[in-house]
């Protein structure tokens, strides 16, 4: 048995521990890396001085065996056994992984042709490089998805700005945080090709992180919107699965429009893909054009020249 090793920061000390970890737990057959990032908090304060943390986060993929779906399992047993680093774990079974890859999956193939194979567990290396998905394809669904996700987060909001003025705090409450996590599936699908189950808002905004700051720093940028962003996740919680959840209104009120900025940001973060998305595409249909005009003009210059008589 081989293990792949990687080192994207000066210490991948926290990459090794916490891919030995998952896969002595869980067995996987691959386990790849397809980001990395660092999380820095500064504090000044009379009382401690000044204090700098780094959080390095480490995004994996791992294919199991079998067909039972266990990332959440895997994915709670990374957050409480291990806490040098943080993990976002997404888990696929092989045959998911092979469906995918066969219908050209933007992330799927991605993941394959550019991320970092850490573990294997027959000692093999990945697969040859994959196809890609046709870029018309991908942005064509890319709008498809944000357009259908934008839609449905418009619509609770429209349902959760007038559940506070009805006062129904607690409603309300559910009704953003519908609003965020459609707007965190839709950003993911657009810039992963990514289409996901997770329904934890902080895990969803995490996985956002590997393409943009932005989502983790509108929600997490300062002390008292990660604080607000805390309480809605457990009034969230609570409103789900029993009764007596009480919101004060200027809280509901702090939530909207913190949700309202986050649609209006990841909306123009998406239109910002769209047109580099097709800036790409036509430069590759001008640089074709230009191949065929040298192609056919090499070609003339070729013929055999034959006289008038």
């Amino acid at each position: 048995m081989e293990k792949a090793t990687l080192t994207p920061t000066e210490n991948s000390g926290h990459l090794n521990a916490l891919v030995a970890l998952l896969v002595e737990k869980f067995s996987p057959l691959q386990v790849y890396q397809y980001a990395w990032a660092t999380q820095r908090e500064q504090l000044g304060s009379t009382f401690l001085g000044e204090r700098r943390q780094e959080e390095e986060i480490f995004y994996l993929l791992l294919i199991t065996e079998g067909t039972a779906c266990i990332e959440n399992e895997i994915q709670q047993y990374a957050d409480s056994s291990y806490k040098g680093a943080r993990a976002i774990v997404h888990a696929h079974a092989e045959a998911t992984l092979r469906q995918n890859v066969a219908n050209t999956n933007y992330y799927f193939c991605s993941v394959l042709n550019r991320g970092q194979l850490l573990y294997s567990a027959n000692g093999l290396a990945g697969p040859n490089m994959v196809p890609m998905p046709r870029p018309e394809r991908r942005l064509k669904m890319a709008k498809q998805h944000w357009k259908h996700r934008r839609a449905m987060a418009m619509g609770f909001l429209v349902a959760a700005e007038r559940s506070i003025e009805e006062g129904h705090e607690s409603v309300s409450v559910f009704l953003l945080y519908q609003v965020a996590e459609q707007v965190c599936i839709g950003l993911i699908w657009v810039f992963m090709g990514y289409k996901t189950d997770v329904r934890n808002l902080r895990r969803l905004l995490y996985v956002c992180g590997c393409f943009s700051k932005e989502p983790l720093r509108h929600f997490m940028g300062t002390a008292e919107n990660e604080e607000l962003l805390s309480l809605i996740i457990k009034g969230y919680v609570e409103t789900r699965h029993q009764d007596g959840f009480m919101l004060e209104c200027s809280l509901a009120y702090r939530f909207l429009a913190l949700v309202e900025g986050f649609l209006e940001l990841a909306n123009g973060m998406c239109q910002k893909k769209f047109v580099e998305m097709r800036a790409a595409l036509n430069q590759v249909a001008e640089q074709a054009a230009i191949e065929v005009v040298m192609e056919t003009a090499g070609q003339n210059h070729h013929k055999e020249f034959i006289p008038f008589i």
